[in-house]
């Protein structure tokens, strides 16, 4: 009884460490990265928020963007208005790019459509 009681702890413990992760497949020294799309959905959690952004490029062919950022805690101490975050809205989402070229973002600042931004 008392390994099984060890092992369980030892999986939560290790799942609840991958959730959290580095920034380092991220560019750190590129922060001013901008991609514009429609948001496909919104995922606003812990410990990263999620966007998956529709984006399409000159010749009309379409990516799916994964656009991470922060928080929900931190985003709402920054005065982000979650509500006005919405799948089918076209935002621009700047921020790092991914270090291995796939299309994926670290993002730190939201543009919608009207020119609200919201940012750290």
């Amino acid at each position: 009884m008392r390994r099984a009681i060890i092992a369980a702890c030892l999986v939560l413990a290790v799942g609840t460490g991958m959730a959290h992760h580095s920034p380092a497949n991220f560019d750190l020294d590129v922060t001013d990265f901008a991609v514009t799309g429609t948001i496909a959905s919104v995922s606003f959690r812990n410990p990263h928020s999620v966007i998956e952004l529709q984006v399409e490029s000159p010749d009309g062919a379409a990516t799916q963007w994964y656009v991470e950022f922060s928080s929900v805690n931190l985003l709402l101490r920054r005065g982000w208005d979650l509500d006005r975050i919405q799948a089918g809205d076209t935002v621009t989402c700047v921020g790092n790019a991914s270090n291995s070229g796939d299309p994926e973002m670290y993002m730190w600042t939201i543009r919608l459509e009207d020119g609200t931004e919201f940012g750290r």
